[in-house]
């Protein structure tokens, strides 16, 4: 069951990622991505026995399995070392495509000879994945078959973790990067403990022990990457409920806005559309007859105030309804201040306006 949650939040983390870069347009760091946590999905799906046994059957060789996740822990470590060299990147997009492809090109070479040297061993019964790397794993001739992809995905993931720690930060997206760079670190130390077995130092640490960190790793590593979403969609409907009166208010006054079928999409694309309704309201209400007229007497440069202030005096002059020319701050007032954004200055107004509402009632 537990094998199945992580399988199920690595997929989910995959299929946010594949939408989001359907709906965008497609870059080497989306792609990265879905390598990235569709690899750990795999890897995640073939530590359940009864599909490893299915797909031993299927592929008539056992414990192949096995070697597929080996395989899938290099692709991982392949996207995940792409993603955090291409979004750190500064260079030409065509340089950092061919950076891109030589990575990709060096871990299937990895994979080849994992591939090939699994291949070369003798079969053995058929077991669950745990069982056989408690029994493989430290003996000589199987030593060379595991050390090329594990050392492989250690400096790999190396790269990653001080990309993804030197790059996080407050932010939204920055927030996220941690948590998926922790996850790294998990995986990270699950490769040192089966390094150690591949050396034959057995009793320092055990396969259930990795075995585990490796779950919690791919665990953390889902979050991390759903966080942004789950972030995204929260902030998005905190923000609908935010700007609803002051959107409600300027429909009413100004109902040519609204025409026109609204489309369905992303939360945080129906939010950015109301936004550029509410910015286009407010510039036709200042723009209106009397409107012009008070802002002649009030100039159009941004006035002196501070930026939650004349935010309020804008909403202000949206209560006043009619009788707003009175108190109209001047065209200038609707230019947001130079530390908001376009976004964050028609919520700062939308808060205030808000906050008047409920002042009132």
């Amino acid at each position: 069951m537990t094998v199945w949650v992580i399988a199920g939040l690595l997929a989910m983390a995959t299929g946010v990622r594949i939408g989001w870069a359907l709906v965008n347009k497609q870059s080497l760091v989306s792609t990265a991505m879905v390598v990235a946590l569709g690899s750990l999905a795999v890897i995640a799906a073939l530590n359940w026995h009864p599909l490893t046994l299915l797909l031993d059957s299927a592929l008539l060789w056992p414990n192949i399995s096995v070697a597929l996740s080996q395989v899938a822990l290099v692709a991982c470590a392949a996207g995940s070392c792409v993603m955090i060299t291409t979004a750190a990147a500064s260079r030409p997009t065509a340089v950092v495509r061919r950076v891109a492809v030589l990575q990709y090109g060096v871990a299937v070479v990895i994979a080849a000879l994992t591939l090939v040297l699994f291949f070369a061993e003798e079969k053995q019964p058929e077991m669950a994945p745990q069982e056989y790397l408690s029994r493989n794993l430290a003996t000589p001739h199987l030593s060379m078959m595991w050390l090329l992809p594990l050392l492989y995905v250690m400096l790999a993931l190396t790269l990653v973790t001080w990309g993804g720690l030197r790059h996080s930060s407050r932010s939204r997206r920055g927030r996220a990067l941690f948590v998926f760079t922790v996850g790294i670190v998990l995986i990270l130390l699950t490769i040192a403990f089966l390094l150690i077995q591949a050396f034959g130092a057995s009793g320092l640490v055990g396969i259930g022990t990795a075995a585990t960190l490796l779950g919690t790793a791919m665990t953390v590593v889902a979050l991390g990457s759903l966080l942004p979403t789950v972030e995204d969609w929260f902030t998005g409907r905190h923000e609908l409920r935010l700007i609803e009166p002051l959107l409600a208010e300027l429909e009413r006054r100004q109902p040519d806005i609204g025409i026109g079928v609204r489309p369905r999409g992303p939360l945080v694309f129906r939010v950015a559309e109301r936004l550029s309704l509410i910015s286009d309201a407010l510039f036709l209400e200042a723009t209106s007859t009397r409107g012009a007229a008070s802002s002649a007497l009030h100039g159009s440069g941004s006035p002196a105030l501070p930026p939650q202030e004349q935010a309020r005096a804008i909403a202000e002059w949206i209560r006043a309804g009619n009788d707003g020319n009175d108190v109209f701050p001047g065209l200038g007032a609707l230019r947001q201040p130079d530390t908001y954004s376009d976004r964050e200055w028609i919520i700062e107004i939308a808060r205030q306006y808000r906050a008047l509402e409920r002042a009132s009632g």
